[in-house]
């Protein structure tokens, strides 16, 4: 399947991309709303409800525009490049965790996504109140999996 039948197959199955995607497929998290799907040799996640997807993309858009210069990004627009982007998913979800109180361990997957979102909304009662300077410093201290040494011959 070539790159742009993909995209469009991609485009008409998946009518709700879940924004998390990426760390989703990471395997170091999942969410009650993501519903898996495969096409091709790939994985694809897309979200069951509209209100859920609508809570995560607001969240991770204020989380990516308070946490550029963090990233060393000051004058960045549109999508970011995948390693901050996972950076970002996942310190905001360890970052979430914190909040909940959740036990968090190295190799442990995070349960639900959602959850945790809702859980801290609960607690701090808006978007806008959430403690983002807490969860700016989880993505700031995320380390993604090591690179990959280089075959020499």
């Amino acid at each position: 399947m070539d790159e742009d039948q993909y995209r469009n197959t991609y485009r008409n199955i998946i009518t709700r991309q879940c924004v998390y995607e990426k760390a989703i497929n990471s395997r170091q998290t999942s969410c009650h709303q993501a519903n898996k799907i495969r096409l091709a040799d790939r994985e694809a996640v897309a979200c069951h409800a509209q209100d859920a997807c609508n809570l995560c993309t607001s969240f991770l858009q204020i989380l990516r525009s308070k946490s550029l210069f963090a990233l060393k990004l000051q004058n960045h627009s549109g999508p970011l490049p995948h390693a901050k982007e996972i950076k970002v998913q996942m310190g905001s979800i360890i970052g979430l965790a914190l909040d909940n109180n959740v036990e968090i361990g190295k190799g442990k997957k995070i349960e639900d996504i959602y959850t945790l979102l809702t859980d801290s909304l609960n607690k701090h009662h808006t978007i806008q109140c959430l403690p983002y300077e807490n969860l700016v410093r989880s993505i700031v201290n995320y380390e993604g999996r090591p690179k990959r040494k280089s075959r020499k011959k």
